[in-house]
């Protein structure tokens, strides 16, 4: 190549050095092209990722917070039972329907409550005069039940009981654990606060080494002077609740109190104390501890920030429980959990922009005049409904299989699994008058109350629009169809307010049991029993809605008339 041209002494060029001279100043401009094209496409690559990732963080703030409501939702009906039940037995002393006088009617109706609702620890009565009658959960899998009474009168007498799964008395005691009712916080802050629903703080239960908290309410101006009724509600099962939201691997969702105790997590903390339920800076993680901040509280909101370089969402809600009683359920993870993420460019893409730009300046010397935009690629987890957080269809028929599949295989071994679609009763209606905005919360709602009536092991999804779909494994058909028309009565229990209006949830279900020894069902197996259920909810509903149909009822209701 010749080296750049130079003019003569006088100045002036001979034709020889105006053709270099020009080629040198083609040469300068060509370069300077290719730098500005450069520079105006890394520009542009560099703005549009910037772009990108912040919709991405904001795209993974909306995702957690709408895992974070239907936490919150699930915690909320979780704990409403225990206090409704207390104030249920509350009323029935006063109506003279339950004696708190009495305690084999207390322990009888204790051990019934116990049997109704598995959140529940133990049940308790306390008097002014030192009476107490108490019933919990005992045994291997809390299938048994530890009895205590106390009389006063003649004479101080303790008995204890305990009972086996099927009721026989195991052993019984007289011994005298010197055990005053009076004396317990519960007792103390209910009759501070009549007729009003107190909470302890979470603490570690004696008898089972696992963390609780009792509720109590007194009962003041009675026969059987002041009594105080309250519940000890178990906080374990809050742990299984909050992995049924589907968080990512690298999320939490946690439930905090006012004071700022650890009370349950979807996963294990880094760090495990005994004995006590620890505060949430004893245990906190990396992105838990920047959340907290120098608080030893997290306050209600929606926060982003960045660990080690890694940007976090977080979403806490808070849950009113009772008068001064607000508890938090919070959930953060890593933005990136919840997208796929940019589209890199790689080397050959980048190697065909640099040609590009060669041979446009070569050829015409012009500024490029489009950028190099890059793909997005955004998507929701796989298996998870966006709106409420529980498995969506494939993911719900993918488990299903799976459970059939080990049923065929296996046998049910004296089980019985059930399959029920649920179908609201007016949901169009709702979303024709308030919109779809209206209808998403009522669906939330749904979902949150279905989640909570069903019991650990049930299988729930979204099959899409208002059909939601549950898996039951129950000891006899009765049983599954008696959870079935619980979990219908959950939704209609209380109305939800939407866009300023309360609506009653009503649904009608569809119900089918998989039968692995028939063998015109076995090499169905999920499109036959999907399909029956279909066919009960379908046929049942142009009879009467509002129930569950059983497979063939309505056919065989239809045969009859």
């Amino acid at each position: 190549m010749s080296r750049p041209v130079k003019s003569s002494p006088s100045g002036t060029l001979t034709p020889t050095q105006a053709v270099r001279a020009t080629f040198w100043a083609r040469l300068l401009m060509l370069t300077a092209v290719l730098v500005t094209q450069m520079l105006t496409v890394v520009v542009v690559l560099w703005s549009d990722r910037q772009h990108a990732e912040g919709t991405l963080r904001a795209e993974a703030t909306r995702t957690i917070d709408q895992l974070t409501r239907v936490a919150a939702d699930n915690v909320r009906g979780y704990l409403q039972g225990p206090i409704q039940m207390v104030g249920l037995n509350i009323e029935l002393i006063r109506a003279g329907q339950l004696s708190a006088g009495d305690p084999s009617s207390l322990s009888v109706t204790f051990q019934t409550m116990l049997n109704a609702m598995p959140q529940l620890g133990g049940v308790l009565a306390g008097h002014d005069d030192g009476r107490f009658t108490f019933a919990r959960r005992d045994g291997p899998d809390d299938a048994g039940r530890f009895l205590r009474s106390i009389e006063i009168r003649p004479r101080r007498q303790v008995t204890t009981t305990v009972l086996d799964a099927r009721g026989r008395v195991l052993s019984q005691s007289a011994a005298d654990t010197a055990y005053d009712p009076r004396t317990r916080p519960w007792y103390r802050a209910a009759v501070a606060r009549p007729d009003t629903t107190v909470w302890t703080e979470p603490y570690v239960f004696s008898s089972s080494g696992e963390p609780g908290v009792t509720v109590a309410r007194a009962l003041t101006g009675g026969p059987d002077g002041t009594v105080v009724l309250g519940a000890d509600i178990q906080l374990r099962q809050l742990v299984m609740f909050l992995q049924g939201i589907k968080i990512s691997a690298n999320g939490r969702a946690f439930v905090t109190d006012d004071a700022g105790r650890a009370i349950a997590a979807s996963r294990a903390w880094p760090v495990s104390v005994a004995g006590r339920v620890p505060a949430l800076t004893e245990v906190a993680d990396q992105p838990l501890k920047a959340l907290l901040g120098s608080s030893a509280r997290v306050a209600p909101g929606i926060r982003t920030f960045v660990v080690a370089g890694e940007p976090y969402a977080a979403v806490v809600r808070p849950v009113r429980l009772g008068p001064g009683v607000e508890w938090m359920v919070g959930v953060y993870a890593p933005s990136r959990d919840f997208t796929v993420g940019l589209q890199r460019t790689d080397r050959l893409r980048l190697a065909t922009i640099l040609l590009t730009c060669v041979l446009g300046s070569l050829l015409a010397w012009p500024l490029l005049g489009r950028a190099i935009r890059p793909m997005r690629a955004l998507h929701q987890q796989a298996t998870t409904d966006p709106l409420t957080g529980l498995h969506n269809r494939g993911s719900f028929l993918a488990q299903l299989d799976e459970v059939l599949d080990a049923a065929s295989d296996r046998g049910l071994g004296g089980r019985h699994l059930g399959v029920a679609i649920f179908d609201l009763d007016g949901f169009k209606a709702i979303n024709d008058v308030h919109g779809h905005a209206a209808g998403d919360e009522m669906l939330l709602a749904v979902g949150a109350r279905l989640l909570a009536a069903l019991r650990p092991g049930d299988i729930l999804g979204r099959l899409g629009g208002d059909e939601f779909a549950v898996l039951i494994d129950g000891a006899t058909r009765e049983e599954v169809t008696l959870r079935v028309e619980g979990a219908i009565a959950a939704l209609a229990r209380r109305p939800v307010t939407v866009d300023q209006a309360e609506h009653t949830i009503r649904a009608t279900a569809g119900l089918a049991f998989f039968d692995p020894r028939d063998p015109l069902i076995t090499p169905l197996r999920r499109t036959s029993v999907m399909a029956r259920a279909d066919t009960a909810l379908i046929r049942g509903k142009r009879r009467e809605k509002g129930r569950v149909w059983v497979d063939g009822e309505s056919v065989m209701a239809g045969v009859l008339i």
